[in-house]
């Protein structure tokens, strides 16, 4: 690699310190840096002249002529966000910083074959994207109710829809769309936007048709040696318990998910996850039982995960996990199970409604992937060959 794109003081790095301090004058970046002014004034020229940063506002005056502060260049930029459920999905354009511009929400059986569900997706992205030709498309997130192998993007072992061939997503949205692409798990990508700070370790919960996990440390999602981890649906809680979707019996998720307890209340005249939730604000007897029965055992099996992980948060999401009658007895159960030091400072909550943290997700991950500093130099390098 040529002189000049490698390094801390690379191109990319310099633009990964402006993008996280939220600009700089050239005196601070001099200093942060220790760069030359020679070489640091070259490496911003090259960053104006590709648009990854610009001029902003003038600063106070400290004697002289008033400095202007070097900004990312995030004007126009949008990510394009497709966040899948099992019975419906969110498409939204967001800006860098993930708030949503414009969103619609469809409904869908995730179960239908991959062409089926994502045709309709892509057109509706596309329309949304067609209704501000102005903004410039940075890159494409997806997330999904199953497990997704983070490297490639790739479907894999998943009973949620087994049928779908393991690229199925990444040639559909790439074909689409010539742009940076991520694809990952729903609950993985929640955790990752309900997250607060950087160095905050969360665990996040999703209960809406199943149950999925994702955990966030030091800002990072944790995938497991084989992007399994987090994989609480299919915990056995009870070798006789129900048939599970995997095959099994007993597992977490046939006693505490959404498909499970509409199963036990359709006859009661509560069939969806909808009217559940909803039976459960007017606090109907036979639904507040099913959902202390599904809190109770959920909250057993959560205390081993927060034993082992001991997090900052453990955070709700989901239809049914955001109903703050759940939240508050999975939040006894869970602080009952756990020795005091682990309880000790742990905050048990409901988190952001509808599919809003796996959106807020999916932009910083795309963020993330598309201004590395190793990413912007790469390009870079391109430019210059060419």
């Amino acid at each position: 690699m040529p002189a000049g794109l490698s390094g801390v003081a690379s191109h990319g790095s310099l633009l990964e310190l402006i993008r996280s301090t939220g600009g700089l004058s050239r005196q601070q970046l001099l200093t942060e840096t220790g760069m030359s002014r020679a070489t640091l004034y070259e490496r911003l020229e090259t960053l104006v002249r590709r648009r990854f940063v610009y001029e902003a506002e003038a600063l106070e005056a400290t004697g002289g002529r008033r400095s202007r502060k070097i900004r990312f260049d995030d004007r126009g930029r949008v990510i394009l966000a497709f966040a899948l459920g099992q019975t419906h999905a969110t498409v939204s354009v967001t800006d860098t910083a993930g708030y949503q511009l414009r969103s619609r929400t469809i409904s869908h059986r995730i179960t239908e074959p991959a062409d089926t569900v994502l045709a309709p997706l892509l057109a509706l992205g596309t329309e949304l994207l067609d209704s501000e030709p102005g903004e410039v498309l940075t890159g494409v997130g997806v997330s999904l109710p199953s497990s997704v192998e983070a490297a490639t993007g790739h479907v894999v072992h998943s009973t949620t829809i087994p049928d779908w061939a393991p690229d199925a997503v990444v040639s559909a949205m790439s074909g689409r769309w010539p742009v940076p692409l991520v694809v990952e798990n729903d609950a993985r990508a929640a955790a990752l936007g309900e997250r607060r700070t950087d160095d905050e370790t969360i665990v996040y919960i999703k209960i809406a048709t199943g149950i999925g996990c994702g955990i966030v440390v030091d800002g990072s999602i944790l995938h497991g040696a084989h992007g399994a981890a987090g994989d609480i649906g299919h915990i056995r809680v009870a070798s006789d318990g129900p048939v599970c979707s995997c095959g099994r019996h007993g597992c977490l998720a046939t006693f505490s998910s959404g498909r499970s307890l509409a199963g036990q209340l359709a006859a009661s005249g509560y069939p969806t996850l909808q009217s559940i939730s909803e039976a459960a604000r007017r606090n109907v007897p036979e639904v507040a039982q099913a959902l202390t029965v599904a809190a109770l055992v959920l909250g057993r099996a959560l205390a081993t995960t927060v034993t082992t992980i001991n997090p900052d948060r453990l955070v709700l999401g989901g239809t049914i996990g955001v109903l703050p009658s759940f939240v508050e007895q999975v939040r006894d159960r869970v602080l009952a199970d756990v020795v005091d030091r682990i309880a000790r400072g742990l905050t048990v909550e409901g988190g952001a409604g509808g599919d809003d943290a796996a959106l807020q997700g999916l932009t910083t991950l795309v963020m993330r992937k598309v201004f590395a500093p190793a990413a912007v130099d790469g390009l870079l390098l391109d430019y210059a060959v060419s």
